[in-house]
């Protein structure tokens, strides 16, 4: 019996292409799907090395409360200032990576800290820190895992020096919360960060919040969440 040659043709167009996967090698990004394929990692975890001489300043109701306290920012919702219990403090450090192919990393950054308030109250905060981006030598994201010290953020380095990264999603929350009580005191945002574009001198900070962060990210959007920036010692 003969096959008709549109036969042929279908059948032979469906085997080619089985054909060439079983001849030709896997692409660069199948080769990375072991270890570079999701990664997490904890930087640190142990007493807190930053950041040990805070003070949540008291104020009246105001527009100040909404202004971080490197500001001037106050927080009206303690009635008396609040400073750090010296040597209360834990800290968490971790670093998530996944390989979405094509060279594309998605990552996150994020850093959880508990302790006691000088007034007997349990304070927590959290920042963490999602952005997408590639790497600029083709490997899996090389997270910073020392101590931090002057000229080297340690593990505090959110972007790791490997990561190209355009745009940072940033969630930071403090609560200051009494011993078997309700919240004393709070203050949850969210900021979108860009890029700065050079020359920086035509791209300024916004005037709200007129800072760089991590040496080249300025805010695109400022959400604020729930209680008073001003409460946000950190």
């Amino acid at each position: 019996m003969t096959i008709p040659l549109s036969s042929r043709i279908t059948r032979l167009s469906l085997l080619l292409p089985l054909t060439f996967a079983a001849v030709l090698p896997l692409s660069a990004d199948d080769d990375r799907k072991d270890d570079d394929h999701a990664k997490f990692t904890v930087l640190y975890e142990g007493p807190l090395l930053h950041d040990q001489n805070w003070t949540i300043k008291s104020g009246p109701v105001s527009p100040d409360n909404q202004k971080n306290p490197s500001f001037g920012g106050t927080c009206s919702m303690v009635p008396s200032d609040v400073s750090i219990q010296t040597g209360s403090g834990r800290d968490r450090v971790i670093f998530e990576a996944d390989y979405t192919g094509l060279g594309v990393w998605k990552m996150a950054w994020m850093e959880t800290v508990s302790g006691r308030a000088s007034n007997g109250d349990k304070w927590h905060y959290q920042q963490r820190v999602e952005f997408s981006g590639t790497t600029t030598d083709g490997k899996a994201p090389r997270p910073n895992r020392s101590l931090p010290s002057p000229g080297n953020d340690g593990f505090l380095q959110v972007i790791p020096s490997n990561v190209s990264a355009d745009a940072l999603d940033l969630t930071d929350f403090f609560i200051l919360q009494p011993p078997g009580g309700d919240i004393a005191a709070s203050s949850h945002v969210h900021f979108v960060l860009r890029q700065q574009i050079p020359p920086v001198e035509t791209d300024p900070p916004p005037d709200y919040f007129p800072v760089v962060v991590f040496g080249r990210y300025i805010v695109n959007l400022h959400d604020q969440l729930a209680g008073q920036f001003g409460c946000d010692p950190l």
